[in-house]
Order: structure tokens, then C-alpha cells, then sequence
């Protein structure tokens, strides 16, 4: 049995304004791979037709956080913060 609960984001107000696009260019390996990993979840709840209406995945590593949510056109937007 899964069990859910509500969980309180670790990080205070909106982080939209500070955070940067994945460069492919620039970014280590491990960023770009977890920014595509987000970006595949985000796909695969949507697609299941049983998303929540707020939905964003974040996840942490040692140098950047990153954080993805579904845009009003049906893509994923995916942002990464330096810590």
C-alpha cells in the first residue's frame, strides 16, 4: 500500500525569479540528466490522467536543485537553481 501525505516545500516563496534554464552546453552531465529525468515524470503524470492540479517535482543534488512543473501549453518547464 502506498501511503501520501502533504509535505511542506523546504524552500521559502516563489523561486521562479531566481532560477535559470538547463544549458546543454554548460551544465554538468548529472544536471542535464536529472532535468530530463523530472521532465519525463512530469510527462508520464500528466499522461496518466491522474496528476494533482499543482504539480511540481523538485530534487536536490550537492551543487543544484532543480525544479520541474507542467506549462498552460502542455510542456514541462524545468528550472535550476545553484546552491
Amino acid at each position: 500500500m502506498i501511503r501520501t501525505q502533504s509535505i511542506e516545500p523546504v524552500y521559502g516563496g516563489d523561486m521562479s525569479d531566481q532560477g535559470r534554464e538547463v544549458d546543454p552546453f554548460t551544465d554538468p552531465e548529472v544536471v542535464r540528466l536529472l532535468a530530463l529525468n523530472l521532465e519525463l515524470a512530469i510527462k508520464n503524470l500528466v499522461g496518466s490522467k491522474a496528476a494533482p492540479e499543482c504539480l511540481v517535482l523538485t530534487a536536490d543534488i550537492c551543487t543544484h536543485r532543480l525544479m520541474a512543473m507542467p506549462t498552460a501549453d502542455g510542456d514541462v518547464k524545468v528550472l535550476v537553481f545553484e546552491l
